[in-house]
This record gives structure tokens, C-alpha cells and sequence, in this order.
């Protein structure tokens, strides 16, 4: 069974990272004021220079899949988006270079404004945990190869166990994330064609993420969702760099709010197909690519290398508490990233 931590005003004390599992939301996700590499005293200019942060929503529904997400890693962000309309076959992106302190992203989910603006286009992430909901507010112009993009989704929280983890990639250097399964209603509107999204009907996963990670940044990640007779169920599956993922990850699921714990993992992967797996036998999940993303950018200084397919999985997850969840036909997407920076 995993240990959760009581709730704390902050990720940081006296410079010290507080590492482990949450029980709820944390007030201030303040890793700007850790000391991440003793003993040498960083200013704390240095400090955010390296901090990677961003802020993601998944949108699962029969007809779409929606990620929006913005991304600060300090010397380049990234305002991004894209949808997969499982009707036609169609995918679009939109992904803007930014220079740095186009955004902010908040240092709480409680009650805070992640935005970015320009002209008439705006992405913008309400997080108003404290009044149980979030709300996200996206409008893409249209290009020569998508359509335009106006989004108006409303989640609401109290009823879903977050989980909110802080994880060591060192003796005091790790990261913060915060993922939640939300129930989600509202409009997506792509180019002329307006589709309601009904309550019981559409998901939405948060990834509020930041993080001290080293020269080399990588992950491995995939995630899937569903409703089924009137249940919510999806997953959240990582391999990361912790020091120790047996006590430290980010893997679970949820069924109806309720969140249970998973092993760690590792990921096996061809052209078509993903595999996950633990070494107890609680994982075994194919993950089985629909459409591809890849993107690879190398400018010598930084460089990057990242595969972001969208697909169906099948296979079972079976919980430390013996709960266990098929999850054949879910929708979502996978991660392997890499980054020099």
C-alpha cells in the first residue's frame, strides 16, 4: 500500500524537498526555493533557469482526442495543441516557439490563472480546486493545413483523489505532478462544426508537472481513458528517472473517482505496438498506435527526440490492493521524450 502524506502548505521547507505521495492538493508547489544541488549554493536565478514547468489537459471523447498543453522549459516554451478527430482519421497540431516569459505557470492548482495570449488567440487554464473545478478556454486560429479550434470545457473536481507526487531524482532534485481523472462537460468547435460534449460522456486528465531535471531529460508515459455504463475509468503509466520507484511514481488508475496504486513499470515498443509491464505480474498493457507524432529538432546546444503516438490499449492493470481494471478499447496517447538542454 502506498503511504500518503498529509497535505502541506508547501512542496519546500527550509530549502528541503519533501518527497512522497499526497493527500491533497498542495498550497504552494514552490520548487523554485529548494537547494537541488548541495552543497552548492545556486542563486535563485540559476535556479529557475533550470526548473521545467508546464501545464497539460487530455481530452477524451468518443468522436475526439484533445491535448493542449503550455510548456516552460525556460530557454524555449511552447503554447501546443492537437487533435485527433477519430471520425475522419484527421490530425491536427498547432505547437508555437515562444520566447521565454511569454507565460507564467502558477505555483498552485487551488486558485490560479496558467494563460497565454496573443491577439486573438489565448489559451487559457482556470485551476479553481478550492471551488472544485477547473476550467479551459482554448481559441486556435485556423491555418493552411487545420481548421479553426474553439474549445469551452468545465471539470469538476470534488469527487476524484488526485495524485499529487513528489519524486527524487536526487539527494534533494526531483519533480512536482499533479494528474486527476475529472468528469468534463461543454463546446469543442473545429472549423464550422460545433460538438457538445454531454455530461458522462468525455474525460479530462490534468498534468500540472515541474521539475529540476538534469542535462538529459526523459520519460516514458502512456495514458488512456473511458466511460463505461455510466463509469469513469482510465490509467496514468510512467517510467521516469527516480532513485526509487518502488517507493516513488506516478502509476494508478481510476474507477469512479476512486484512485488505486500501481507498481513500477518498463516499456517495450515496436512501429505499431507499446507493451507495459511490472515484474509482479499487475501490469500487462498493449498499447496499440492509431496515428503517429513524432517530432526530432537537434541544434547542437539542445536537442530533442519525441515520439507522441495516439491509440487504442487493451491488456488488464490489477491495483496494490487487488483491484483490478481491463482496459481494452480505452483511448489516449504515449510519450518516450528525450531532451539535451
Amino acid at each position: 500500500m502506498v503511504n500518503l502524506r498529509k497535505g502541506s502548505d508547501r512542496l519546500v521547507e527550509s530549502g528541503r524537498v519533501k518527497f512522497g505521495r499526497f493527500d491533497k492538493p498542495l498550497r504552494r508547489t514552490n520548487l523554485e526555493d529548494a537547494a537541488p544541488w548541495p552543497p552548492w549554493p545556486v542563486p535563485r536565478w540559476l535556479r529557475r533557469l533550470r526548473l521545467k514547468e508546464w501545464q497539460a489537459f487530455q481530452i477524451t471523447h468518443p468522436r475526439f482526442f484533445i491535448i493542449v498543453a503550455l510548456f516552460d522549459a525556460k530557454f524555449i516554451s511552447l503554447v501546443q495543441m492537437k487533435l485527433y478527430d477519430r471520425e475522419s482519421g484527421k490530425k491536427y497540431q498547432l505547437e508555437k516557439q515562444l520566447l521565454p516569459g511569454a507565460f507564467r505557470t502558477p505555483n498552485t492548482m487551488r486558485n490560479s490563472v496558467c494563460e497565454w495570449r496573443k491577439k486573438d488567440e489565448w489559451v487559457r487554464f482556470e485551476n479553481h480546486l478550492d471551488e472544485g473545478f477547473i476550467a479551459i478556454d482554448v481559441r486556435i486560429a485556423a491555418t493552411q493545413t487545420a481548421p479553426a479550434v474553439n474549445a469551452r470545457l468545465h471539470a469538476n473536481t470534488p469527487t476524484t483523489d488526485p495524485m499529487i507526487v513528489s519524486i527524487p531524482f536526487d539527494q534533494n532534485r526531483g519533480m512536482y505532478s499533479h494528474k486527476a481523472l475529472l468528469p468534463v462537460t461543454g463546446t469543442v468547435r473545429i472549423g464550422e462544426e460545433s460538438i457538445p460534449v454531454y455530461p458522462k460522456t468525455a474525460s479530462l486528465m490534468t498534468d500540472d508537472h515541474k521539475g529540476y531535471y538534469g542535462r538529459h531529460m526523459r520519460w516514458d508515459w502512456v495514458v488512456g481513458a473511458a466511460w463505461r455504463d455510466g463509469s469513469l475509468q482510465g490509467f496514468n503509466l510512467t517510467h521516469n528517472a527516480s532513485i526509487d520507484p518502488e517507493r516513488y511514481n506516478e502509476n494508478g488508475f481510476w474507477i469512479d473517482g476512486k484512485l488505486h496504486a500501481l507498481p513500477p513499470v518498463s516499456f517495450e515498443r515496436d512501429e505499431k505496438q507499446w507493451r507495459v509491464r511490472d515484474r509482479e505480474d499487475r501490469v500487462d498493457l498493449r498499447f496499440n498506435i492509431e496515428v503517429e507524432g513524432k517530432l526530432f529538432q537537434d541544434y547542437k546546444l539542445i536537442e530533442s527526440k519525441y515520439l507522441g503516438p495516439f491509440g487504442t490499449f487493451e491488456g488488464t492493470v490489477r491495483s496494490l490492493d487487488d483491484v483490478e481494471l481491463t482496459v481494452d478499447g480505452m483511448f489516449g496517447m504515449g510519450e518516450r521524450f528525450w531532451l539535451k538542454a
